[in-house]
């Protein structure tokens, strides 16, 4: 299994930070197991990036299980960069018109 550095552009980053404090709003529980999973499968990119197909685009996307969440991300030689962790609910490839 390849082994890949993980970076994630400033837009995936807000993405997150914003959807925890959605949730922190409603519940910190729900909050802090929003953060654990969007971190651990983001972190897992690491180990396992190449494990998901990419789309006609060469975008990868790993759903989270509990949360209604998606990473979408591209592998460039070594290195997987995130793109988006996207509500499942928002216009499909709101990301790519960054």
């Amino acid at each position: 299994m390849t082994r890949f550095v993980v970076e994630l552009v400033p837009p995936a980053e807000a993405e997150v930070r914003e959807a925890f404090l959605w949730y922190f709003e409603r519940s910190p529980l729900a909050a802090d197991a929003f953060r654990i999973e969007a971190l651990e499968a983001i972190d897992a990119h690491a180990e396992g990036a190449d494990m998901w197909a990419p789309d006609a685009d060469g975008v990868r996307h790993y759903a989270l299980r509990r949360f209604p969440y998606t990473v979408h991300y591209v592998l460039e030689g070594g290195v997987a960069t995130v793109l988006a962790v996207g509500h499942q609910r928002r216009k499909p490839g709101y990301w790519r018109e960054r």
